[in-house]
């Protein structure tokens, strides 16, 4: 893997991985809607920034294809916008069924949405 690959991929420390991970952000989370997403964010315990999870289920497409090309959507809207977001485990959960997922729409959102839910944890 050459250094110029390797800046352009989404390390597995910046992955919500386990069981247990999910569990900790959806249990001490807040939920925030967007018009294409919903996002659940808890402040992090890492000191990698954000954090980042995906849940798209069967339920929102039955297509395996549909699915995995929103799930890239997320993922790279993510790893393009992961320096800008506060340190927040997030995840991520498609709500627009039938609606055209595009990278800078998906960016724009979840931006806002981040800056949302970040104001909804330092309220309390």
């Amino acid at each position: 893997m050459t250094s110029e690959s390797s800046n352009q991929c989404l390390p597995r420390n910046v992955q919500l991985r386990s069981k247990r991970d999910y569990a900790d952000v959806y249990a001490n989370g807040v939920r925030v809607r967007g018009k294409y997403m919903r996002i659940v964010a808890a402040p992090t315990t890492k000191e990698v920034g954000a954090r980042m999870g995906l849940s798209v289920g069967r339920k929102f497409e039955s297509s395996a294809v549909s699915r995995n090309r929103v799930r890239r959507v997320l993922r790279e809207a993510f790893r393009l916008q992961r320096q800008q977001l506060p340190a927040l485990d997030l995840i991520l959960i498609p709500n627009a069924r039938g609606r055209s997922y595009r990278t800078p729409i998906i960016e724009d959102e979840l931006l806002r949405l981040c800056a949302d839910a970040w104001s909804k944890i330092e309220q309390g």
